[in-house]
């Protein structure tokens, strides 16, 4: 289709620019650490002309296949500052591959990160859907990379390989419920007619809803990621966390246009919320490794972001963005912290005895440690503080008593297992690699500064953050229209 309708995001074709260049040169030549540096400075241009095009919707009256507003700019930003961090943290043990299988670990951390941008700035379910293939076939081959033991990562790439192929096949046929009823592939809930039994259009929504709790691990859909997130190595198991939750809620978002859910789905969310906030963080309790306790915290934060998703109105932007970035810097600079701790040769320190005296052996990294889990348990100065009281104001605004109840009470254990990570650094140390000394890794020192920065400033500055965080827009007419049209068939 050529014409007026036709619109590519600028973030999409320097993506697809870069990872040419950089599949030409791998062809050419193998180098891990140019294969490194190519993927920084695609992320940079990709993140540099974000904001082109920013303004109308183009082709809103079309089936566009992309749409780029404020909403989409902010989320695709987040989605590559949060890639380029954990490229960072990846930075070294791919850089030590050489000749061998660096090159192919950037290029599956870009074509995911392509996956992800694809999601995000999706108005059409065809780009959606591939954009979400080719971010689970990427993170499939990412998970598979664990060296140490092999045997982790290999079963953690079936389990994802089939959760995953799963939870697509239910979305897809939901799509194509979806499109039977529209005969359009609008990335909008469809509509029943008078043609169309009414029943159709329910068993869609809920079929393509039930596909994206998949991918969010919304209980009870979550049981895969403690799983994959142990067997993945820690960037990957980063990237599952952070740039896939974006790409998918953000999606998700988009799906309803920023407006109230229909009635039909109001228990259903509510269930899901209830359990996810509850379940992830009772899960976590049990948790004695890091990558499966940060796994079941994903879970809870999802559950948060879930009690804004249902309370649309003029809370709800401010709460919705400033929660990923709280959430994203927080979650990513604990990554971090892990994966600077990890020794060259040695245990990558997932296991949270291992983390015992680290305030006595290395404290920046305990001091920077502690800030993140602070902020993820939603503890003042910090930027996470200020992103839980945004979702409970929200909640609070609009009657949602019950809610409120289950993320204060969700709140409170979580802090539980948060404080109890910072109670076993501050322990005496029961393994010897505590107080092993490491190489230095300026990329990391440089990364957790910046974090620590975020998280700070944003906690510190709570009014100065909240405005330039606020790029969300109402639905466009269309969209609204269209879900106003429903609910009215429904009823």
């Amino acid at each position: 289709m050529i014409g007026h309708d036709v619109f590519l995001p600028a973030p999409l074709l320097a993506l697809s620019f870069g990872i040419m260049i950089m599949l030409a040169a791998t062809a050419w030549r193998r180098s891990a650490g140019r294969s490194l540096l190519g993927g920084m400075v695609t992320l940079l241009l990709a993140l540099a002309v974000t904001g082109l095009h920013t303004g109308d919707i183009p082709g809103s009256k079309g089936d566009t296949l992309f749409i780029q507003d404020r909403w989409t700019t902010y989320t695709a930003a987040l989605s590559m500052f949060s890639s380029m961090c954990i490229l960072l943290m990846s930075w070294r043990d791919t850089a030590h591959e050489g000749a061998g299988t660096g090159d192919e670990y950037v290029l599956l951390f870009m074509l995911g990160t392509l996956g992800a941008l694809a999601m995000v700035f999706s108005a059409n379910y065809m780009p959606f859907f591939v954009g979400l293939e080719i971010l689970g076939v990427s993170l499939m081959g990412l998970v598979a990379f664990r060296r140490r033991p092999a045997t982790a990562g290999h079963e953690a790439a079936m389990k994802y390989l089939i959760l995953s192929g799963v939870s697509s096949a239910i979305l897809l046929f939901g799509i194509g419920l979806a499109y039977g009823v529209t005969g359009s592939l609008r990335f909008v809930p469809p509509v029943a007619t008078a043609d169309v039994p009414a029943a159709l259009p329910v068993a869609a929504t809920v079929m393509i809803l039930v596909g994206m709790f998949f991918k969010l691990s919304a209980v009870p859909f979550h049981m895969w990621l403690p799983d994959v997130m142990e067997g993945a190595p820690v960037p990957v198991a980063a990237f599952l966390a952070v740039v896939s939750k974006i790409a998918i809620f953000s999606s998700l978002v988009r799906y309803f246009g920023m407006g109230e859910p229909p009635p039909f789905l109001n228990d259903i969310l509510y269930a899901v919320i209830i359990l996810t906030v509850l379940g992830g963080n009772l899960l976590a309790l049990r948790q004695t490794t890091l990558p499966r306790l940060m796994a079941c915290s994903s879970i809870a934060h999802v559950g948060y972001l879930l009690i804004a998703f249902v309370c649309p109105g003029l809370l709800q932007p401010g709460a919705i963005t400033v929660y990923l970035a709280a959430y994203s810097a927080s979650t990513l600079g604990v990554f971090a912290a892990m994966t600077a701790f990890a020794a060259p040769d040695g245990p990558e320190g997932t296991a949270v005895a291992q983390w015992a005296g680290l305030f006595s052996s290395r404290p920046f990294l305990a001091s920077v440690m502690a800030l993140m889990l602070l902020s993820l348990a939603g503890i003042p100065p910090s930027i996470g503080f200020l992103a839980k009281f945004q979702i409970a104001a929200t909640g609070v605004a609009h009657q949602r008593d019950l809610l409120v109840c289950v993320l204060i009470i969700g709140s409170i254990i979580g802090l539980y297992y948060y404080l109890n990570i910072i109670r076993v650094m501050l322990a005496t140390p029961s393994f010897p690699s505590a107080s092993q000394s490491r190489d230095s890794r300026p990329e990391l020192t440089a990364l957790v500064i910046v974090l620590t920065i975020i998280v700070v400033i944003g906690g510190l500055f709570p009014v100065r953050t909240i405005h330039p965080l606020l790029p969300m827009r109402p639905a466009p007419p269309e969209m609204r229209d269209e879900t106003a049209h429903w609910r009215a068939d429904l009823r």
